[in-house]
């Protein structure tokens, strides 16, 4: 059964007086609050799926006070509550406690009030929350029918494991709506091809309304020849006489994963092979590759361990294991590398690493898919999923995200090597094949997105280059995850390394560098404090500007150009400010942009709306011209080619402006 909700709904329950508050469990009576809640400050949404943010500082107002009045700040009935999973003070003395929605007790998936306090006060509340539920609990399907269900969307030729079947209320984006569902949530997996899926089937109708990847693709020291990077020390184990990759000290396991398996009893992956060498000096070439694996996954876990106080992925110093020579299976073959990271079998967490190779190996695409940051990125994968917030959910802008958070943490372990690092991920894997005869030189570029083939990434948000959304499954990449993390990615070297320039939607900026250290601590505290698992790219700048507040202070040179990276990859006005911008483009549409024959259109979600134009300088061109709700035409016929601002007033909110290109 699903409900619908849309943006409009989810602000106004949120400003509705006369709804029941709640403690973090359930309602209490509301008497002798009125006069008190009114000092909390308005929500700020920024999307359908119920993202939001409020700024609590200066307010004096204490979390118990807020917990307590929580349904009715946020618009939620009697049927609502909210159960404390989690409370940690942080390094900065800064309180972090999460709250879970549930709805006539079943967990709503995603949702979750987070609130962030100092000296007993609060300072900034976010999280995500659906407040229009009308549900029934319906009878979840068999095991057998989802199983059923779950074959024939996997189209899987071997074994496929379904297990660990959760009741969860499910929200889903529809675009300019959201949808809500009484779920069976369900973890599938199966090996050949590799697929492993988070599935949520309807409980009223027997359908999946949504999936998520769960595939984000005694010491002895050694001195051993790695595949790109040379000779690097390594430490690897003593073993029956020879010595394998395995490090005890950093709990680091580096196979052979040609036979790879899973034992469906017991648990766990079994059937590999040690990559074994009768001394501890490793130099044969086809050890080349895992020796590359195993070297990075030390890295990884050092820069982790240094620059984030973190043990393990999961920071409690769990085993990692690599596996090289992996193939994926279908086309992809030995043409990848992935984190796979599952709660079936007692949980399966590794990171399967091809030999380049496709069809059975007869064709090689790319080289050993094995570098240092895309090992990086496989483990930084394992970190996000563990923010303790839910992760980031693998598919639209949240997918692009984490996408986006590998490649940089991953750029970060690289720099933390100290070995000739860049700003390209994957350099040296790619190479000429009748497939590509001339592919670029890397994979990736966090410097200029733009220029990579095959696969150019936008820089901008909503520029060039930048994937729909819509519709997110396997054969868009889940709505563009690889592709879309441009974006996130130019911000990231911007804050670093600065840079200057005029960006697709007109936007000039001008960033000064601010160090990769001190950025790769605001992307950290930003996911592991303030992101959701479906967090937008409007949500990562909130996050960060958070982050850097807490690190830095609000008004710091940290986050001047940190607005100032975001204004680059069009994202904010490039300005420090007291009110936050808000999603436009939940309300307005603009398009096509550049404009071209002097004509342009405008959607218009809202009331009472005019439209004026100016052009770059401030100077007034086109008076104000009023909206109706829908589409409107706009004629600017007679402007010169440029930038011009597009200013859009509503009554009641504040005004909108977006820049336009006229061709």
């Amino acid at each position: 059964m699903k409900k619908m909700t849309t943006l409009a709904k989810v602000l106004a329950f949120a400003l509705t007086a006369g709804l029941t508050p709640f403690t973090s469990v359930h309602a209490q009576n509301r008497q002798g609050s009125e006069n008190s809640i009114k000092d909390f400050p308005k929500i700020s949404f920024t999307s359908v799926m119920g993202n939001f943010n409020a700024n609590f500082s200066g307010r004096d107002i204490t979390p118990d006070f807020l917990v307590n009045h929580l349904g009715e700040w946020l618009g939620t009935g009697t049927d609502h509550s909210y159960r404390l999973v989690k409370k940690n003070k942080d390094e900065l003395g800064i309180t972090h406690s999460v709250y879970e929605h549930y709805y006539k007790g079943v967990k709503v998936m995603d949702d979750m009030v987070m609130l962030h306090e100092k000296e007993g006060k609060l300072i900034y509340v976010n999280g995500e929350i659906i407040s229009d539920i009308n549900l029934s609990p319906k009878q979840q399907p068999t095991l057998q029918k989802m199983r059923a269900i779950i074959i024939s969307d996997l189209n899987a030729q071997g074994k496929i494991t379904v297990s660990n079947i959760e009741e969860v209320i499910t929200k889903v984006n529809k675009g300019r709506s959201a949808a809500v569902y009484h779920t069976s949530k369900v973890e599938a997996l199966s090996l050949k091809p590799l697929k492993a899926f988070t599935y949520y089937i309807d409980n009223e109708s027997g359908t999946i309304v949504k999936k998520n990847s769960r595939i984000h693709d005694v010491d002895t020291p050694s001195q051993s020849s790695t595949y790109y990077k040379g000779t690097q020390s390594i430490t690897v184990d003593s073993y029956n006489g020879q010595y394998r990759l395995k490090d005890n000290t950093r709990n680091i396991h580096t196979r052979n994963g040609t036979n790879l398996d899973v034992d469906t009893v017991n648990g766990g992956i079994i059937s590999v092979e040690e990559y074994i060498s009768p001394t501890a000096n490793y130099t044969e070439d086809g050890t080349k590759p895992p020796v590359e694996v195993h070297w990075a996954m030390k890295n990884a876990y050092d820069y982790y361990m240094t620059r984030h106080n973190r043990n393990s992925y999961d920071g409690n110093g769990s085993k990692i294991e690599n596996y090289y020579n992996f193939d994926f299976g279908g086309m992809a073959g030995g043409a990848n590398a992935a984190a796979l990271d599952t709660p079936l079998y007692g949980g399966i967490v590794c990171m399967l690493y091809g030999n380049g190779k496709i069809f059975n190996g007869l064709i090689t695409y790319m080289n050993p898919v094995v570098g240092i940051d895309v090992a990086g990125h496989e483990y930084s994968h394992l970190i996000v999923s563990r923010n303790g917030l839910g992760g980031l959910n693998y598919q639209g802008e949240s997918g692009a995200i984490n996408e986006s958070i590998a490649d940089m943490l991953g750029t970060a372990i690289e720099f933390y090597s100290g070995n000739n690092p860049n700003w390209t991920i994957g350099e040296g894997i790619t190479t000429a094949s009748i497939f590509n005869p001339s592919p670029s030189p890397y994979m990736r570029s966090l410097s200029d997105p733009n220029n990579v083939n095959p696969g150019p990434q936008p820089d901008t948000y909503n520029g060039t280059h930048w994937a729909n959304t819509a519709n997110p499954d396997e054969n868009n990449d889940y709505g563009g995850v690889h592709t879309n993390s441009g974006v996130g990615n130019y911000w990231f070297y911007l804050l670093s390394q600065g840079g200057s320039g005029t960006n697709d939607i007109g936007n000039a900026y001008n960033v000064t560098g601010i160090t990769i250290e001190k950025a790769e601590k605001i992307i950290y505290r930003a996911l592991h404090q303030y992101m959701t698992p479906n967090t937008t790219y409007l949500d990562a700048y909130n996050a960060t500007k958070q982050a850097v507040t807490d690190l830095y202070g609000a008004s710091s040179n940290e986050q001047q150009q940190n607005v100032k990276a975001w204004y680059g990859v069009g994202i904010g006005n490039g300005v420090l400010s007291t009110k936050e911008i808000t999603k436009a483009d939940d309300q307005f549409r603009i398009y096509p942009n550049p404009v071209k024959n002097g004509v342009f259109t405008i959607e218009n979600n809202k009331n009472n709306t005019s439209v004026e134009i100016y052009d770059i300088s401030g100077r007034l061109i086109k008076s104000a011209q009023k909206l109706d709700k829908g589409t409107n035409k706009v004629n600017i016929d007679g402007a010169k080619k440029g930038v011009y601002l597009v200013k859009i007033s509503a009554d009641g909110s504040a005004a909108v402006t977006k820049k336009i290109i006229v061709e």
